[in-house]
Order: structure tokens, then sequence, then C-alpha cells
């Protein structure tokens, strides 16, 4: 009687294990990957009706997360220093919000390319109309009257930094810019090429003016940014992207957010 009941135990626990593999249980990761990142930069970041955040690097951040067998997290930290903050105090593993690839900040962090062109020209927006006679950014020099527009932290604020005289207006979000420029606070706004196409098409006022950037302050395209003490990591995500990249989902991103469109 007593080695029947053990072996009805036994069994009872067989098919209780077999049953747990045959519905499929997945072990769900335990590790967090913490991504820095901003809304109000629609196509890469926004946030829906929902309140949920949406774009394609949040797409992108869900692909490598899975890829390196970690859940995801996302952090809105607001602006681009305490993006940088954030990174540098270890608070979070890494930032995906549309960062342009330059050499100083390559001095500063490990950067992963994912997506972009290189970039050799920047635009400048304007309401209603250019300056009439207008052949480069050097002609809003040495005017206290003419302000442009940059978000703090920015590609943009780095090369608009580079021209002494130039009057320049920090802000949080792009948006921001262009309430600024539209309501006649600013005369211009620098952007990231990339969105130019979109916020046109949002508003039919702006106007668009490239000029010319030098070698030096050349874009190499958009990157995610990982403190260069976290080797492991950087491993992990450069290895995730190149099979992102080669298995073409980095393209199907780009066509579902309508990049370049």
């Amino acid at each position: 009687m007593k080695r029947s009941t053990t072996f009805s135990k036994f069994l009872s626990l067989l098919l209780l294990l077999c049953g747990s593999l045959a519905a499929g249980e997945v072990k769900q990761p335990t590790e967090t990957f913490t991504v820095g990142t901003t809304s109000g930069y629609a196509p890469y970041v926004s946030l829906n009706g929902q309140g949920e955040y949406e774009g394609f690097d949040i797409d992108l951040a869900k692909l490598v997360a899975e890829k390196i067998g970690k859940k995801l997290v996302i952090k809105d930290l607001g602006s681009m220093p305490s993006l940088m903050m954030g990174l540098k105090q270890n608070k979070i593993d890494a930032i995906i919000w549309a960062v342009s690839i330059t050499e100083e900040r390559q001095k500063r962090v490990e950067m992963i390319y994912y997506q972009g062109e290189r970039i050799t020209s920047m635009p400048l927006l304007f309401w209603g109309k250019v300056p009439d006679g207008m052949k480069g950014v050097e002609d809003l020099q040495d005017d206290g009257k003419k302000i442009i527009c940059v978000e703090a932290g920015t590609y943009q604020e780095q090369v608009m930094s580079s021209y002494p005289g130039l009057k320049v207006k920090y802000v949080d979000k792009i948006t921001d810019a262009i309430m600024e420029i539209k309501f006649g606070k600013s005369l211009a706004a620098a952007i990231d090429n990339s969105l130019v196409s979109f916020v046109m098409q949002q508003n039919p006022g702006l106007k668009v003016f490239y000029f010319s950037l030098p070698p030096s302050q050349q874009s190499l395209g958009n990157g995610i940014c990982i403190n260069k003490k976290n080797a492991k990591l950087i491993d992990q995500v450069k290895k995730a992207v190149a099979e992102l990249t080669e298995e073409g989902k980095v393209q199907e991103l780009e066509k579902k957010w309508k990049m370049g469109a």
C-alpha cells in the first residue's frame, strides 16, 4: 500500500511537469535594460493618446532588449543634459533618442550606430520666409535681435555654439522652438535633419534653409549611447543592432515610421 501511494505521488508530479511544459511556459527575463529618452520628438519618441511611449526609437529599444534577453524599462529624463547625466551616474543603461554621432560625443560615451546618414549640412527653420539674401548662418551673427532656438544639449547646440556672435536661446523640445519662431520670439530654429519633413508637414508656415558644415562638425548618423565603462553591455548591444540590421528589422521600422518621407 505504501509503495502504491508513493508511486501515485511520483506519477502526479510527472504529469504536472509534463503539463507545464506542454503549456509552453516561458521564463521571463529578470535583468532590465533601462533606456533613457525624452518624448516630444516624433517620429522617434512621442506619447500616444493613451499616454504610452511610441516611435521608431521605442520600437528599436524593444527589439534590442529582446535580443539581449532583458526586460525593457523606459525612463523619460526630459532633456539631453539630463540624459547624459543619467548615463554618467548609471541611472540608465543607454540613451536611445536619435542622438547624432559626433567626434565630441564619441570622446565621452560609446556610440553604436543604428540609423541615419552622414550629415554635411544643417537646417534652419524660419516662419513665413527665409531672410532675403541669406547665404549662411554667419549672416545671423552679431545681431542680438536675430535669435536662434536650439534644444539644450543637442548636436544642434554644439554646432551653433561654434559660431561666435550668434544669439542662441535654449528650449527643452523642438515643439517649443517652433512656437518661438511662429510667434516671433525667435527668428530661426536649428533642428535635426531627419525631422524636417515631419515638422514642415505639421506646420505649413515653416520655411527651411540649409547651411554647410565643416568636416569637424558633421554627424555620422544616429547612435545608441552607452557608458564606456560598461564593456559587456556595449558588446551585447553592438551584436543586437548588427543582427537587427542584417535581418532587415531597422529598415522595416524606417518604413513604419515614414523616416525621410
